[in-house]
């Protein structure tokens, strides 16, 4: 990794612990639609962040059409664990021949997610987004952003990035949300580095597949971490690149 210019995140799962927000209003959304169908189905945590960490989905308004479609359709464990890595919620509708209006599974997903911060929330709920907790430590992002240009590829919006943000203490001068690109699109990761190499530290396929898109079109080296596979969490993947930059003398 000689001349790392770049550390880039994701922000769920990685940064902050998205437990008691992103998969409970996931949930919540499944549930409220299914009960329209009149199917009250068990919706497990564990399978939202199974289907996440398999799937190419992006955000979460398209993993919770592919567990409504997924519910509506058979057994819904039984779709979670069959279904193909790296697959996305085109897979899902064209395979199934369903489609969920995506408007109304956003509206009331804000609603969960964001509480009052959201305007066209469907009914008054304390937003999850007060559950969450950071993971990564406030001094190492201080220690890393004095050696590296540091930057965030995220399905969060910029409003929940800000958000994500005032947990942590520590503003990302380089950011990629939802209103810019949506993961695993490569335009991302070319937006913030014009092709200096660097290496993204995710969770997911869908990041993996990031890093992948981004070198098959662009031609460039990138390296991609995946926490809770390569390295215990992002505090234990930065001090490992921050203990790599005394070995190797590099400096931003």
């Amino acid at each position: 990794m000689k001349g790392l210019k770049w550390i880039i995140f994701d922000v769920d799962g990685v940064l902050i612990d998205v437990s008691e927000s992103y998969d409970i209003a996931t949930e919540l959304t499944v549930k409220y639609f299914l009960q329209m169908f009149d199917l009250k189905v068990e919706v497990k945590p564990e399978l939202i962040r199974k289907l996440r960490q398999k799937g190419a989905f992006g955000d979460d308004f398209k993993l919770s059409e592919a567990l409504i479609i997924g519910a509506l359709s058979g057994d819904l464990k039984t779709f979670v664990e069959e279904f193909p890595e790296g697959e996305g919620i085109g897979w899902v509708r064209e395979k199934f021949g369903i489609i969920i209006d995506m408007d109304a599974i956003k509206r009331l997903f804000n609603t969960f997610y964001l509480g009052e911060y959201y305007g066209e929330r469907a009914f008054d709920f304390n937003g999850l987004w007060k559950k969450e907790k950071p993971i990564v430590k406030r001094e190492l992002l201080e220690r890393a952003v004095e050696r590296f240009k540091l930057g965030v590829i995220t399905g969060r919006s910029m409003l929940e990035l800000k958000l994500a943000e005032k947990l942590i203490g520590f503003h990302f001068e380089n950011a990629v949300t939802r209103e810019l690109y949506v993961k695993p699109d490569p335009q991302a990761i070319w937006y913030l580095t014009r092709g200096e190499y660097g290496i993204y530290i995710g969770d997911t396929i869908n990041d993996e597949l990031l890093v992948e898109n981004y070198k098959r079109r662009y031609g460039g080296e990138f390296e991609f971490l995946m926490v809770g596979r390569d390295a215990k969490d992002v505090n234990e993947a930065i001090n490992g690149l921050l203990e790599l930059l005394k070995d190797t003398g590099h400096s931003r």
